[in-house]
């Protein structure tokens, strides 16, 4: 009998092992552990400073990446906040939080917009090095969220940056432009460009833009003499065409920056200028390479002005934007007032006494609207 009862008290162990009880052994994040304590200590707070959170994540603020922004936090519902961008495939997201005069907390997280809409959350910051570091590798929309602890107070700069996945098949040094793009006609409108051509001297040394290993070399067909490069840390095939020169085997490891081959005019491009069509290939099929392998100018360094954290009455010329520009603002009943929370470029990003969020020009406060 007593075998039997360990036998059945076996089986519900491991029943309940393989169903969804198994989940209260999942980490949580430093964010959940922190909204389960404030829960316990100060509920009412807790549950405000969680609801912020939530409503921070729907509500964003339309920006173009890259985006940089100086500003302080308070450690209140008011301080969550997130920014909503577009991002090209085949680019790294890179997010940085730098207190600037202070040890606060702060929790920065990076969420991606599915199909459908809902955000999914894809990486969240250390809260001591306040970094994120997140490649694309489709076109998508994406959130930063960013929300100090409570009573968390201190000065920060926010950057939001992207770079290339890829380095450039160009060697570094080697002047060359780009002359021609994805989606160019070819063959007087029969098909379109799957890459782009960059346009070089004869004999410019290809270059590996990522680690991999070397899949194909080729030559005949309308690319000429060929090499396909698959990296090692993503899924997908890197297509160099048109080459002088194949410096490499079928088969062999090379690390970014090894000499592929030489620029060259093969293929198809016999009566064009020396150039290398670059391409990339996913099991999709081709993608736009540009992202991949083109740099992005980074955002001018902000300082913090002397309008920042000060309340104002909005006068009826003032406009507030979704977006730091000058773009469809938005349209508002009344003059109300509002608090100046950070500064980017020439636009404060505020928030309205009714909880609306934007931007306002530098220029449209003046010193007449303080309160």
């Amino acid at each position: 009998m007593k075998m039997l009862f360990y036998f059945a008290s076996s089986l519900v162990i491991i029943s309940a092992c393989n169903s969804g009880v198994k989940n209260i052994f999942i980490k949580k994040s430093a964010r959940e552990k922190y909204e389960d304590k404030v829960e316990n200590l100060y509920p009412a707070e807790g549950k405000s400073w969680k609801n912020a959170g939530a409503l921070a994540l729907v509500n964003n603020l339309m920006i173009p990446a890259p985006y940089s922004e100086t500003g302080s936090l308070y450690g209140d519902s008011a301080d969550a906040v997130s920014f909503r961008f577009p991002v090209s495939a085949g680019q790294i997201i890179q997010v940085n939080l730098v207190k600037l005069n202070s040890t606060f907390t702060a929790y920065t997280e990076l969420w991606e917009v599915s199909i459908d809409g809902s955000p999914r959350l894809v990486a969240a910051a250390d809260t001591l090095s306040g970094r994120i570091e997140h490649p694309s590798l489709q076109a998508a929309e994406y959130i930063v969220r960013m929300q100090p602890e409570l009573k968390s107070r201190g000065d920060y700069k926010l950057s939001i940056l992207l770079s290339p996945l890829l380095g450039s098949p160009i060697q570094q040094g080697v002047k060359n432009n780009i002359g021609s793009v994805w989606g160019d006609t070819r063959d007087a409108g029969a098909r379109s460009h799957e890459g782009i051509d960059i346009f070089t001297k004869k004999g410019a040394y290809v270059v590996a833009v990522t680690d991999g290993t070397v899949r194909q070399v080729s030559d005949g067909g309308i690319g000429g003499k060929v090499v396909w490069l698959s990296p090692a840390d993503y899924n997908f095939s890197v297509y160099y065409a048109h080459l002088d020169t194949q410096l490499v085997q079928s088969g062999q490891r090379v690390k970014k920056g090894d000499v592929l081959g030489t620029v060259g005019n093969t293929g198809n491009a016999r009566f064009t200028p020396a150039h290398l069509h670059f391409g990339v290939y996913t099991g999709y099929g081709a993608v736009d390479p540009l992202a991949f392998v083109q740099d992005v100018k980074e955002p001018r360094d902000v300082i913090a002005p002397k309008r920042l954290n000060q309340r104002y009455k909005m006068s009826a010329k003032t406009k507030l934007f979704h977006s730091p520009d000058k773009k469809n603002p938005l349209l508002l009943n009344e003059q109300i007032n509002f608090k100046t929370q950070s500064f980017s470029g020439l636009f404060y990003r505020v928030i309205l006494e009714n909880g609306l969020r934007g931007f306002i020009a530098e220029s449209d406060i003046t010193n007449k609207m303080t309160l």
